[in-house]
């Protein structure tokens, strides 16, 4: 239901009329990312973030607020659809450490807000493991928690003290946002694992996000 409601608000700003907002859009989440190209093998991964951003979160230059916003206003929708649209309206995006996985559910603390959570994943979980951080969008769906498509970002374990430390900073003082934070931690992951093919030490890579901090 989330792909389908997604697929028809992404074909709504398809239209004429907002080519040149989608473009702006487009340059303003990518404009840490100018490097990325189509055979890069995360452009598919953050084509996937850019999309769940535009829908999810950006408002639109009208001020009637986000495409789902409009959408869920505008729309001739069934009960189910709304219900589904609600809960996307309601989604946490956030990063997150992996503090326990059992079977098909994962227990995750979201690192801004400091809140525990419960996951339910009705797909393979492999490759995940406690003290892993990654990016992600929850959606409440059904009394539980699950993983929305896309938007899903996993960063290399020995990164993980300095996303903390920032983190730590942004809860602190309110700056970096939490989402200049991720927007940051998206082109590092990107460098790390396309441009340099992980042959550059990651605290390297990624001690570039103290930058923002400063």
């Amino acid at each position: 239901m989330e792909q389908e409601l997604k697929r028809r608000i992404l074909e709504d700003l398809a239209q004429k009329e907002f080519q040149d907002e989608v473009k702006k859009a487009r340059d303003e989440f990518f404009s840490l990312l100018k490097d990325l190209r189509e055979d890069d093998a995360a452009y598919e991964r953050l084509t996937a973030c850019f999309l769940n951003w535009y829908v999810f979160d950006r408002c639109m230059d009208s001020g009637q607020g986000t495409p789902l916003q409009i959408f869920a206003e505008t729309a001739s929708l069934s009960k189910e659809e709304k219900t589904a649209l609600a809960a996307m309206a309601a989604n946490v995006h956030s990063l997150f450490e992996v503090v326990r996985i059992d079977g098909k559910a994962l227990v995750l603390k979201d690192l801004f807000s400091t809140e525990t959570l419960q996951v339910t994943e009705r797909r393979s979980l492999a490759g995940l493991d406690n003290g892993d951080i990654l990016e992600a969008r929850l959606l409440p769906l059904a009394n539980k928690l699950v993983f929305s498509a896309g938007a899903f970002v996993l960063h290399p374990r020995p990164a993980a003290p300095i996303i903390r430390k920032v983190v730590k900073k942004s809860r602190n003082e309110g700056t970096p946002t939490p989402a200049e934070i991720m927007r940051q931690l998206q082109a590092l992951n990107f460098r790390f694992t396309d441009r340099f093919r992980q042959t550059v030490a990651v605290e390297k890579v990624y001690s570039e996000i103290q930058a923002i901090t400063d």
